[in-house]
């Protein structure tokens, strides 16, 4: 008696030929959500922060549902708005803080104004000179 048994299907699937060569997977552009690109490319603008958070967070939603692609995308463009706005709040509160404590001093005088002119001209006529 030989121990000669025929090879099951599944093992013969599993070695590979030269016929089986690995396949490239490619990326389905039908199935990446359209709003998670607009987040990333409005929050890459600068001016559209907000309109970035909001399609990052709905595209997010939807994502979430239909099981699309472009998770990524739109949490990029979700936390790139964010940051955008955040630098916007920071340079809005220093230049009001400069425009309180810098053009305004403490004796009232307002630097380019006519106070300072006359402050520098020794007040010319009103005190008697």
């Amino acid at each position: 008696m030989t121990d000669d048994k025929p090879a099951l299907p599944e093992e013969a699937a599993t070695e590979p030929t030269s016929s089986d060569e690995v396949q490239k997977v490619r990326f389905d552009w039908r199935s990446l959500n359209t709003l998670s690109v607009v987040s990333l490319a409005s929050a890459l603008t600068g001016i559209g922060a907000l309109m970035a958070i909001i399609t990052g967070h709905i595209s997010l939603a939807q994502i979430k549902r239909s099981q699309e692609n472009g998770r990524v995308l739109a949490i990029v463009g979700v936390v790139l708005g964010y940051l955008n706005i955040l630098t916007w709040i920071i340079f809005t509160t220093l230049a009001v803080l400069r425009f309180a404590f810098v053009d305004y001093d403490i004796s009232g005088l307002q630097p380019g104004m006519s106070e300072l002119f006359e402050f520098r001209k020794g007040f010319g006529d009103r005190h008697g000179h």
